[in-house]
């Protein structure tokens, strides 16, 4: 007699009853908490430096363009081919609010630009990357969940900063008298809309590219051709200002014409990013992006073996964009000179103090000071390099053989050193000849050559900054090694709206550099800064030899 056994009756797990979320944005207010409560410090800094950036410079020149004079002067030196280049021209540039917007508008908007893609994909393909989004929509999460989430709040970041803005410019008095606060209330939503824009643009960009690297290059990349394109069309008649969503936001024209409806535009352009996204997410494989990987040659060449050269190799993109954008902001600095010192000649002290001075060598050591500031940016980005490396696990199989750990990294550090040096130079030279040409002089293309490579020194402390934070603070090096650089960047932005200390002035590495070819050539603070330099590399390198290795 044979006993037939029935089958086990089913039970049911936990893991059975958890199973992928059918709709595509189940979850999403669950997701919208947990990304606030990962970047609750990084959007809380984001809203504060902007709005109280803005605050300050308003309440600044409040205090010292006091008089319509001063403002008729201020809007003269603003109407240059170099201003207008770089922050565009005001509606009403002989106002307090023009000049304000002249100021700092271009500045803030950019820099919430920047800030909002590099927060979308950190939420977007950086989860990707580490494997995080997989891990949470095995769960009950939809497709689009995530996304959407990061979207939301960085929306709502772009919304607080014009609130903010607007809310400081009314507080100012930047309004005329009798015209309401329209104009504070178009100023802070032209920034709203830059980056409502950039929202869109981090979206697609964690789409196309399969890496937090190439999205965060595909996403700048946008915002500076973006940028170029309103440089174009605002330094010719204006046409082509309106091919860049850029050009849209400064032609809603605050204090002057208070246009909304480019506004509309940037919602309905962000509208489409944002929709293209959803369309490409759901069409593409978890973890991978749209954009085809090309094949690696069969054989690598033997300078990959060396760390110096897989550097270069993964590092050529940054290098030649930098490259690039010395070269041409030094023509264009050089051929917009002279318009600039005639113009400056005719203004008033007020405004001459603001711009650091009239003349011929003060406008070049100004100019030669804003080339050193562009390079060190590539500084820090081909050195913070080695924590992205670490973190990313690259460089635990280039230390599994024999390489030590002190040699890997110097070979990496070559690149910002040398590079650094050899930018300072063709910016300084590029400079030099575009002037030189004008005015029939062939020597300033080695005067100004050598002038910006003095800088040399002071790029090295920010490198020295970078190392000695990866060595010591690896899990934050990357973001205070660029705050450290923003921090720079305001200083010398809005350094004469700080009322910092002289003494604290003198020691700054860029002020600490003679001002040349306004001052004479003095060698000691260049020796002091390069042995500073030189130590903080030292602590930084001396520590990585002697910490675990922190991927992640």
């Amino acid at each position: 007699m044979t006993a037939a056994t029935a089958p086990p009756p089913a039970t049911t797990t936990p893991a059975a009853v958890h199973r992928p979320a059918s709709h595509t944005l189940a979850g999403t207010g669950a997701m919208v908490r947990l990304v606030v409560r990962r970047n609750r410090i990084r959007l809380l800094v984001w809203l504060v430096v902007l709005v109280g950036l803005f605050a300050y410079v308003e309440a600044y020149y409040a205090d010292i363009l006091d008089t319509q004079a001063a403002l008729d002067d201020f809007a003269l030196v603003s109407d240059v081919p170099s201003i207008k280049a770089l922050t565009g021209l005001a509606a009403a540039p002989a106002t307090l609010g023009g000049a304000v917007w002249t100021k700092i508008w271009m500045t803030c908007a950019m820099s919430l630009a920047f800030g909002v893609v590099f927060l979308v994909t950190r939420n977007g393909r950086a989860d990707e990357e580490a494997g995080r989004t997989e891990l949470l929509r095995s769960r009950v999460l939809g497709v689009h969940a995530p996304s959407v989430a990061s979207w939301l709040v960085n929306a709502v970041l772009c919304v607080a900063v014009g609130i903010g803005v607007a809310a400081a410019s009314a507080a100012g008095g930047l309004d005329p008298a009798g015209a309401g606060i329209t104009g504070s209330l178009v100023v802070g939503a032209s920034l709203t809309g830059v980056g409502l824009v950039a929202v869109g643009i981090g979206a697609v960009a964690g789409q196309l590219a399969s890496t937090t690297r190439g999205a965060n290059a595909l996403g700048s990349t946008v915002l500076g051709v973006l940028y170029a394109v309103r440089m174009v069309g605002d330094l010719g008649n204006g046409r082509f200002t309106w091919a860049s969503p850029i050009g849209w936001a400064e032609e809603m024209q605050p204090w002057g014409a208070n246009r909304w409806w480019p506004l509309g535009l940037m919602v309905l352009l962000t509208a489409a990013l944002l929709a293209a996204a959803a369309l490409l997410e759901a069409r593409r494989d978890l973890g991978a992006g749209l954009l085809p990987e090309r094949a690696g040659r069969a054989a690598a060449p033997a300078r990959y073996a060396r760390p110096l050269g897989l550097g270069l190799r993964l590092q050529r993109g940054p290098i030649i964009g930098w490259t690039l954008t010395v070269a041409l902001s030094a023509l264009m600095f050089g051929s917009v000179v002279e318009a600039m010192n005639d113009l400056m000649s005719d203004a008033g002290s007020q405004v001459a103090a603001i711009l650091r001075g009239t003349g011929v060598d003060a406008l070049l050591s100004l100019l030669v000071t804003m080339i050193a500031m562009i390079v060190t940016v590539f500084a820090i980005q081909t050195s913070v390099a080695l924590r992205v490396e670490e973190a990313s696990g690259l460089v635990e199989p280039e230390l599994a053989g024999a390489l030590s750990r002190t040699r890997w990294a110097l070979e990496r550090l070559l690149i910002p050193m040398v590079g650094a040096a050899l930018l300072l130079l063709l910016g300084g030279a590029g400079m030099g000849a575009g002037y030189g040409s004008i005015i029939g002089d062939s020597g300033l293309t080695r005067e100004l050559a050598l002038a910006a490579l003095a800088y040399w020194p002071a790029v090295m402390v920010f490198v020295g900054i970078a190392v000695a934070l990866f060595g010591w603070l690896p899990r934050l090096a990357v973001p205070l090694a660029w705050g450290v650089l923003a921090a720079m960047w305001f200083v010398v932005i809005i350094g004469d709206a700080l009322h910092l200390p002289a003494w604290l002035i003198d020691v700054l590495p860029f002020s600490a550099t003679p001002y040349q070819p306004l001052e004479a050539m003095s060698w000691t603070p260049l020796v002091v800064m390069t042995m500073v330099a030189a130590a903080l590399v030292w602590a930084g390198l001396d520590r990585f030899s002697r910490r675990d290795v922190q991927p992640g």
